[in-house]
C-alpha cells in the first residue's frame, strides 16, 4: 500500500537510501563473481534483479515527489510550487490524478512530462529533468519491461537498444543481466548498470 508522505526531504532521503543499499549489493555480488563464489548465468541474475528493484524504487519516489509537489510542498531551495490541483491530502491528490484511471503509470518519461504540465504551473520542477533525460530514462524503461514481460514485443524494444549501444545488430542477443554489465558508453569506469544508478540520483537530487 502507498505509504503516505509529508515531505519531499523524507522522499529523497529514503530513496537515495535504498539506492546507496543496492548500490553496496551489486558491489558484494561483483566482488564475490570475481572471487568465483558466484557463476556468470548468477552474477546475470542477480544484476537484472538489482536492476528492476532500483527501478521500482525510481516509480516510487517519482509518485510520492509528484504528489507532495501538486500539494505545493516546497523543494530543498525554498521555491515556491504551483499547483493547479487542491488536493485535501496526500491520498487524495493521487485519487484526482487518478481519476478514472485504473492506474497512474510512473515509468513513461513522456507522460510524467505531460501529466507536470497539466498539473504544475510550467511544469515546474518536474518537467526539465525528464525533458533532459527522457531518451535515457525511456531506454531504461523498456529494460525494465523486457525483465518484467519477457515479450516478443518487449525483445524487439531491447533489441533497438542493443542496436544504440553496439551500433549494428548483434550477431548474439544478450541477456538483459549481460548487457546491464556491458561497459558504459557515457563513463568508461562504469557498466550500464552503474550508468542507471548514476542517473536516477541525479534526477532525485535535481527533484528534491
Amino acid at each position: 500500500m502507498i505509504k503516505k508522505r509529508i515531505k519531499i526531504s523524507a522522499v529523497y532521503n529514503h530513496f537515495t537510501k535504498e539506492i546507496k543499499s543496492l548500490r553496496n549489493f551489486d558491489s558484494n555480488n561483483q566482488t564475490n563473481f570475481q572471487n568465483g563464489n558466484l557463476t556468470r548465468k548468477q552474477i546475470h541474475i542477480l544484476v537484472e534483479a538489482v536492476f528492476f528493484n532500483a527501478f521500482r524504487e525510481y516509480e516510487n519516489f517519482i509518485r510520492d515527489i509528484f504528489l507532495l509537489y501538486c500539494q505545493e510542498k516546497t523543494n530543498a531551495n525554498g521555491d515556491k510550487i504551483k499547483s493547479y490541483l487542491k488536493p485535501k491530502d496526500f491520498f487524495h491528490t493521487e485519487k484526482l490524478i487518478q481519476s478514472s484511471m485504473n492506474m497512474v503509470d510512473w515509468n513513461n518519461p513522456d507522460t510524467i512530462i505531460e501529466r507536470s504540465e497539466l498539473f504544475l504551473k510550467d511544469g515546474f520542477p518536474v518537467k526539465t529533468p525528464y525533458a533532459t533525460n527522457k531518451n535515457s530514462l525511456s531506454n531504461f524503461k523498456l529494460i525494465r519491461n523486457h525483465i518484467a514481460h519477457n515479450s516478443s514485443k518487449s525483445l524487439q524494444s531491447f533489441k533497438k537498444i542493443l542496436r544504440i549501444y553496439y551500433g549494428v545488430n548483434p550477431l548474439t542477443i544478450p541477456s538483459v543481466g549481460e548487457y546491464l554489465l556491458l561497459s558504459s558508453r557515457v563513463n568508461n569506469q562504469n557498466y550500464n548498470l552503474l550508468d542507471f544508478f548514476d542517473l536516477l540520483e541525479e534526477m532525485a537530487e535535481y527533484l528534491k
